[in-house]
């Protein structure tokens, strides 16, 4: 990356954290329009983009980092995540199993992967994949919560 890149990359996270994101969009398409597959640019440009609720223009982004890195952990888990919200959660799973079978067992890895699970009405494997992300980050508080919201539907489930 070029100290051009690394200059516009600086100034657009300085736009990210004073919530000028279509200034940060700006900077990284300027950055793209030199240099199509830089990773950092794309990613970020997706998480604005799937923020914003432009998920497919978020999931293009992503793919175009795994086109070039398929193991990109970033791309994957926010593929993941934009997938997720597209309601496609096989595909979701799909990238969170990529992460998990590379090794890299991130408790936010696990956390979204049990979340999907949750969807689909897997309550078990949900409420193994938050246990796996609390082991890993005991402070995790969301996998705590959303373990003691599945533990309550396996339940109810099972009642029935």
């Amino acid at each position: 990356m070029d100290f051009n890149a690394e200059a516009l990359l600086h100034k657009a996270g300085i736009c990210i954290e004073d919530e000028r994101f279509a200034d940060a969009l700006e900077l990284f398409d300027t950055i793209l329009d030199h240099d199509a597959h830089n990773a950092e640019a794309l990613i970020n440009k997706g998480a604005i983009l799937q923020n914003q609720g432009r998920l497919s223009q978020a999931i293009s982004c992503y793919d175009t980092v795994l086109d070039a890195d398929s193991n990109n952990f970033d791309a994957l888990l926010n593929k993941g995540a934009a997938l997720h919200a597209s309601e496609k959660y096989v595909d979701a799973i799909s990238c969170y199993d990529a992460i998990l079978n590379s090794g890299k067992n991130s408790p936010l890895t696990l956390l979204y992967k049990g979340l999907v699970l949750g969807e689909l009405g897997d309550f078990e494997n949900a409420i193994k994949h938050f246990d796996d992300a609390l082991h890993l980050d005991s402070g995790l508080e969301i996998a705590r919560i959303s373990k003691e919201m599945a533990q309550k539907l396996l339940d109810c489930h099972q009642d029935t």
